[in-house]
């Protein structure tokens, strides 16, 4: 099952990075990755994000995105991106763009450990 899970990661990051996505990364092995940069309300984002070494994901989360109901730290008017299970200590998952978000640039903002690991704009088009 672990080998379907690494497999699964592996060719989401590859397929996310393939799409000519948006990319941030840091030293030390640290990355977010959107499937795309630019959508519009209603769309689904597809992301893939990895913290350092020793230091735990605390969440991917915009003001762009749907609110879950379990957005955890994250404050303000938007929600987290829900991940699967972790697998060599990165993450996938899917969020939606909310429906009444109005056209723009949104930042995409990563927290590992104790503090931010850096972020994306994300353009949703009318």
């Amino acid at each position: 099952m672990n080998i379907v899970r690494t497999a699964f990661v592996a060719l989401s990051v590859a397929g996310i990075a393939a799409a000519g996505s948006g990319v941030a990364s840091a030293d030390g092995g640290t990355y977010l990755r959107l499937d795309r940069t630019t959508v519009a309300a209603g769309d689904t984002v597809h992301v893939a994000a990895k913290c350092d070494e020793g230091e735990g994901l605390n969440f991917v989360g915009s003001a762009a995105f749907t609110p879950t109901g379990d957005d955890g730290p994250y404050q303000g008017n938007g929600g987290v991106v829900p991940f699967h299970d972790p697998v060599d200590g990165a993450v996938t998952g899917e969020t939606v763009i909310r429906a009444d978000v109005a056209p723009g640039v949104y930042h995409v903002g990563q927290r590992c450990g104790g503090g931010n690991a850096g972020g994306l704009d994300l353009t949703v088009t009318s």
